[in-house]
């Protein structure tokens, strides 16, 4: 039993105020806890995620991620941020990146999750431009803008090291179609949902869109300083929401309305 009748007032005030905030922290020790894992997507990539009028995360990519963290009862802080923010956020282990194709690199790296969604990739080139191709190999003769940080498959897997190939990156989609429209590149090689909506409303006829025969699984990536358990149970969601047609219905919503 603790002495109380035989210390000043003040002092006693003040050893009642800190036993209290012991046992608290005793009796509810995830008040002490680490804050939640962080997933960061790109704010610019409407309609697959985006920063809404409210400022919140919206598009496909954080409702997939709020379905999944409410069936595995994790707890996930959801955000949108610039792209190289969060590419250079998932390098340093402060984050997960949300909505990215897989590389070799990748899964050597990060633990990756169960697809999210299947993107397609579509060439975005001029109206008038004669450029004409079936996959993505035979855009090799042309100054092309690519995503940074975005991987498209063997054909440009390692294009970066391969003299032959004309690469220009852009932080984003929108900005990779400026450069066409600049007249800065050839062709641009963008996400088809985003290539529908980015160009300029007032001038639909400036570009158009060519299938490149390229569909790529769209993931999450985790660094080592998520707990294993947070990642096992978001895939665990993400295969019951594909299973039951949850993440058929998210997409239709999104992408085909």
């Amino acid at each position: 039993m603790l002495p109380w009748g035989l210390l000043p007032h003040r002092a006693m005030a003040a050893l009642r105020r800190l036993v209290v905030l012991v046992l608290t922290l005793l009796v509810h020790p995830a008040a002490g806890s680490a804050a939640s894992p962080v997933v960061l997507c790109n704010d610019e990539h409407f309609p697959l995620s985006y920063r809404n009028d409210a400022g919140r995360p919206a598009g496909l990519y954080p409702e997939i991620l709020r379905e999944a963290v409410r069936r595995s009862g994790v707890q996930l802080d959801i955000r949108v941020v610039p792209w190289t923010r969060a590419l250079r956020a998932l390098e340093t282990g402060e984050a997960a990146l949300g909505g990215v194709f897989s590389t070799t690199r990748a899964r050597g790296q990060w633990r990756v999750s169960l697809p999210l969604h299947l993107e397609r990739i579509v060439a975005v080139l001029p109206q008038e431009s004669a450029i004409a191709a079936a996959r993505v190999a035979d855009l090799k003769p042309y100054r092309i803008c690519i995503v940074e940080g975005w991987n498209y498959g063997p054909p440009l897997d390692g294009a970066q090291m391969d003299g032959g190939w004309n690469l220009d990156p852009a932080p984003s989609e929108a900005l990779c179609l400026r450069k066409l429209e600049a007249g800065r590149v050839q062709v641009a090689l963008v996400g088809e949902a985003a290539a529908l909506r980015l160009p300029d409303p007032a001038m639909p006829t400036r570009l158009r869109t060519m299938p490149v025969g390229l569909e790529l699984p769209v993931h999450v990536f985790w660094p080592f300083t998520v707990p294993d358990e947070t990642v096992r149970r978001m895939d665990v969601a993400l295969r019951h929401m594909d299973e039951d047609g949850t993440l058929r219905r998210i997409v239709q919503h999104y992408l085909e309305r």
